[in-house]
């Protein structure tokens, strides 16, 4: 505590500098109060300030979130018809090798045959004297 100012002559403070020495030191209180509310009040317009800012980054990262998913379902989608087509496809490949297969065997008996009837008509040829 502070000490009770006291008279030049003396004799203790009357009442009325008790008052003063009271409402001095309420007024530097105070005054202490109303810088340390200065101050935050800074630091709240600048925390408001940050807030704002961040709120426009955390918006703008969902925004950039939603449309990458967005994406992301539409690539996903794709991906998935082209697995379907890649199936079909493969089907369509082993349908075609069989039936290249299957062509080539019907082709290589026809040319057998037609070997064959060659043969005979040369051996029936080669039989019958010149006229």
């Amino acid at each position: 505590m502070t000490e009770t100012p006291s008279l030049d002559n003396g004799q203790p403070p009357n009442r009325l500098d008790r008052m003063e020495s009271i409402l001095l030191q309420v007024t530097g209180n105070l005054n202490r109060v109303t810088e340390k509310l200065d101050r935050v009040a800074a630091q709240q317009e600048a925390t408001e300030s940050r807030l704002t800012e961040l709120t426009y980054k955390v918006d703008d990262f969902i925004s950039t979130a939603n449309s990458v998913l967005a994406r992301t379902a539409i690539v996903d989608g794709m991906v998935f018809e082209l697995r379907e087509v890649v199936v079909r496809l493969d089907a369509n490949a082993d349908r075609m090798q069989a039936n290249f297969e299957e062509n080539q065997r019907s082709s290589n008996a026809a040319l057998e045959r037609l070997e064959a009837i060659l043969m005979r008509l040369v051996d029936k040829g080669d039989g019958e004297a010149p006229a």
